[in-house]
């Protein structure tokens, strides 16, 4: 049985944060250095448990501006902050529990919590599947291609704007 638990860095327990961590880590896409702590400046964090055993998370960041700057410098997409206040990120599901939908499960209830917002996300060009769970969640690629500063590999830039209510 598969369950999502999505709750505020402060609500998690020192344990939980560390398991996020090393699971994050364990992707091979982030920096370890400093993790812990941006993990704790989330806004929100998805994990996800089948029977009992944590097999993926994603979270609701909120980047800082030199990381907004960087990437829209390296992508040529200007990114305003109260447009995209929010980024997906740091979704990832281990190998054996993958092919089941599940990383579109864990995005998907990540960004319900912030779903009036416009969000980021970035992925490895290579990451189709990571593309495909991006668009069916209302993400379009934005700006080019631009080379990770993690890594020998491209990312893409993907955003979602915001969902503005319309009083008629």
């Amino acid at each position: 049985m598969s369950r999502i638990e999505v709750k505020s860095p402060g609500e998690c327990s020192t344990a939980e944060i560390c398991d996020f961590v090393d699971l994050v880590v364990q992707g091979g896409e982030v920096e370890a250095g400093g993790l812990s702590q941006r993990v704790m400046d989330a806004e929100q964090l998805a994990f996800l448990r089948v029977d009992g055993q944590l097999v993926g998370v994603a979270a609701i960041k909120n980047p800082n501006d030199r990381y907004r700057a960087r990437v829209a410098r390296a992508s040529g997409f200007t990114h305003a902050k109260d447009a995209f206040p929010y980024e997906l990120g740091w979704v990832f599901v281990t190998p054996v529990a993958r092919g089941k939908g599940y990383a579109h499960s864990l995005a998907e209830a990540a960004i319900s919590l912030v779903s009036g917002d416009g969000v980021l996300a970035t992925s490895r060009l290579e990451n189709v599947v990571m593309h495909r769970v991006l668009i069916k969640l209302g993400f379009v690629p934005s700006g080019s291609t631009y080379r990770s500063t993690h890594g020998e590999h491209q990312l893409q830039l993907f955003t979602r704007a915001p969902r503005r209510t319309s009083f008629q």
